[in-house]
């Protein structure tokens, strides 16, 4: 028992308890892959190659209620999208090329005939202001848009602490998603002989911030590596 205020309430939180095992239950195992997703295409190399060799990650993030609101709401605009374009909008559609895969929030076929890919970003206050990820998203959905045929790529941003959206429009430039196709390739054939790349995001906001962050420390920077079961430490 513990006291609120004068109150006496039981210290066991079962509702918490059952939402962080379902949360549990739906996370994927880790595993090594073949491709790149598109939603990491802008990432650091050595984070991608970490991932598509199937590393584990520094440590297990907990679910969190903001990355609980952010499910709830990409679910809940997908359904309101459907219902805005009758006929003419596929949510969730799931793409595969020979380097890149990913999952496509709404794809909308516009009057003319032509296709639209919507991604959902949802984010908080100090994002909404600065927008600094948004060339990221535009890679993102660039890689999409070459995938399916789609000329036009939007982001749909989400204030997730207000409720504020906006509608970021853009022409597809086919030769920026080739690039990246590219780098993709480059990083699933390291991964396939044994390698991890080059930390190309050392000392930046996104290391600060990546899962690998710790394995990746004591590691050369500048040179791809040869991953082996017990160490890092051949280089290539």
């Amino acid at each position: 028992m513990s006291d609120f205020y004068g109150v006496k309430i039981q210290q066991s939180r079962p509702i918490v308890d059952a939402i962080r095992a379902a949360v549990a239950a739906k996370r994927r195992p880790v595993a090594a892959r073949e491709r790149v997703y598109a939603s990491e295409i802008s990432a650091c190399d050595r984070r991608i190659t970490f991932a598509l060799l199937g590393c584990g990650p520094d440590e297990i993030r907990a679910d969190s209620p903001s990355a609980l609101m952010g499910d709830a709401i990409h679910a809940h605009l997908e359904a309101l999208l459907a219902g805005a374009f009758p006929g003419r909008i596929e949510t969730e559609v799931r793409v595969v090329g020979d380097a890149v895969s990913g999952r496509i929030d709404a794809l909308l076929r516009e009057n003319d005939g032509t296709l639209t890919v919507i991604d959902i970003k949802t984010v908080g206050a100090r994002e909404w202001a600065l927008r600094s990820k948004v060339e990221e998203y535009v890679d993102q959905i660039s890689v999409y848009a070459a995938l399916v045929g789609a000329t036009t790529g939007i982001v749909l941003l989400v204030n997730r602490d207000t409720g504020e959206m906006d509608e970021l429009r853009f022409d597809v430039d086919y030769a920026r998603a080739e690039a990246l196709f590219d780098k993709a390739r480059r990083l699933q054939k390291q991964a396939q002989d044994g390698l991890v790349a080059e930390a190309t995001a050392w000392g930046t906001e996104a290391c600060r911030w990546c899962p690998y962050r710790r394995r990746c420390e004591g590691l050369d920077k500048t040179r791809s590596l040869v991953y082996t079961n017990s160490g890092w430490n051949n280089q290539q």
